[in-house]
């Protein structure tokens, strides 16, 4: 065999060998990617989990509900043509009294659905909370909160933050089954101030990111309504306000399809603002709702 022969064959081989290498580290390369796209996804769907739970239970102290109308079923009854238009009045008579005896057996019931504008401005006499209806929701939390522990520290999340929130979810509803209003606002808004700290390094939506922030500084507002205190509830929205400025003044997302919702939502973080100038309650909670529910579309 030939020397030339044997050097083509160990070139081709080495090519080979090579060839097989950059597959194998590509392949490496490609799972690690997917792996972390997939975590990265799962943080996401959890964060908003908790952030829907949570903004619920905590406007449940208020009776809060994130839609202006709810559908509510009527039934009407409708009874049957049964009798002939040449019936005399007697007949139609005795044809009622017969009606009135049986048990809707020629009538039949029909449900129509509306539409019912809900207020949510509180007064003074406002309804107690459903405080077993909270206390249900936290303990099926309980439930679910082990593994989401072992996710966020998958995903290097802090364990001090971890350990904090669970913490702090033991304070919110040792407080909702003393039914502690304020107290179980402000341990809500505590709780809820550790979702942006859980969010994945590498989740990249800045938007989503401030979006988070800003809601947190609303639910802080939110409980320091509990208290009366305005001065810190115009410091919380005063900081969302300086969240949402940046990104409208951010020349990044001029294009961006999400650039209505930001400036609507800046708007509306100033009417909230401005609405602390009243001292009344009953305002602030109604531009809270509705700065909170623009900033759910971009969170």
């Amino acid at each position: 065999m030939s020397s030339k022969f044997i050097n083509t064959l160990a070139k081709a081989i080495t090519i080979v060998i090579i060839g097989v290498g950059l597959i194998f580290i590509a392949s490496i390369f490609l799972n690690t990617q997917g792996k972390e796209t997939s975590e990265t996804e799962k943080n996401e769907e959890q964060i908003k989990y908790l952030d829907s739970k949570f903004v619920s239970l905590i406007n449940a102290l208020n009776n809060i509900q994130l839609q202006n109308y709810r559908i509510t079923l009527t039934k009407i009854e409708a009874k049957s043509n049964a009798t002939s238009g040449s019936s005399s009045k007697n007949e139609k008579q005795g044809n009622e009294e017969e009606d009135k005896g049986q048990s809707g057996s020629n009538k039949e019931e029909t449900e129509i659905s509306k539409l019912e504008e809900e207020s949510i401005v509180i007064n003074d006499e406002q309804k107690e909370p459903d405080w077993n209806t909270i206390e249900s929701e936290l303990e099926l939390l309980y439930s679910t909160w082990p593994t989401i522990v072992l996710d966020l520290q998958n995903i290097g999340v802090n364990k001090e933050d971890i350990l904090g929130f669970s913490n702090t979810l033991d304070d919110v509803i040792l407080n909702v089954k003393n039914k502690e209003k304020a107290l179980s606002a402000m341990y809500f808004a505590k709780l809820y101030g550790f979702l942006p700290k859980f969010l994945d390094k590498n989740f990249g939506d800045e938007i989503k990111r401030e979006a988070l922030n800003a809601k947190t500084n609303l639910i802080n507002a939110y409980a320091y309504a509990e208290t009366d205190n305005f001065d810190k509830m115009q410091a919380e929205i005063t900081n969302a306000e300086m969240i949402f400025g940046n990104l409208v003044n951010d020349a990044k997302y001029v294009n961006d399809d999400r650039k209505y919702n930001i400036n609507k939502a800046y708007v509306l973080i100033g009417e909230l603002k401005n609405s602390l100038i009243t001292n009344d309650k009953g305002i602030f909670y109604v531009k809270y709702k509705n700065t909170l529910e623009e900033l759910n579309i971009l969170s």
